[in-house]
């Protein structure tokens, strides 16, 4: 029976132990955007009147990160909120859980955002016009089918 019309609270999973999976999914999303703006832990956390440490709990899933600072990263990091989503499935039936081919596929990211030579290049993209990254991203598809 539906707990809403029995007047039954429902039950929330707990996990135990490590982060819940959409938590670490979101705090990597936050690592991957900032990084992408080339912003410290400390700048984004200034930005929203916390300390580096949140930050940093917040990018490994320690901490959960309430509406408010999460509507805080969007506007400091320029991104949408459902950026910090994608990938976790289309959130129907019971509470999500991050896909965890998606989760290890963040994790293969990681290292992208560390080397200084991608983050340029992708900071370097997304100042390009529309038109432009359309035209690079057609001749690296030319160039990949090539390769291969």
């Amino acid at each position: 029976m539906d707990a809403k019309r029995t007047g039954q609270k429902q039950r929330r999973t707990i996990i135990v132990e490590g982060a819940h999976p959409v938590d670490a999914h979101v705090g990597q999303r936050i690592f991957l955007a900032r990084r992408a703006k080339r912003m410290s832990q400390k700048a984004l956390a200034d930005r929203l009147g916390i300390t580096f440490q949140q930050i940093q709990k917040y990018e490994k899933g320690k901490n959960r990160v309430s509406a408010s600072v999460l509507y805080g990263i969007t506007c400091a990091l320029d991104v949408p909120v459902t950026y910090f989503f994608d990938g976790l499935g289309t959130g129907d039936g019971p509470a999500p859980e991050a896909n965890p081919l998606v989760v290890e596929s963040l994790k293969a990211l990681k290292p992208l955002f560390t080397v200084q030579e991608n983050v340029n290049l992708l900071q370097n993209y997304l100042r390009a016009p529309l038109a432009v990254r359309k035209a690079v991203r057609s001749l690296l598809s030319i160039v990949a089918k090539e390769e291969t």
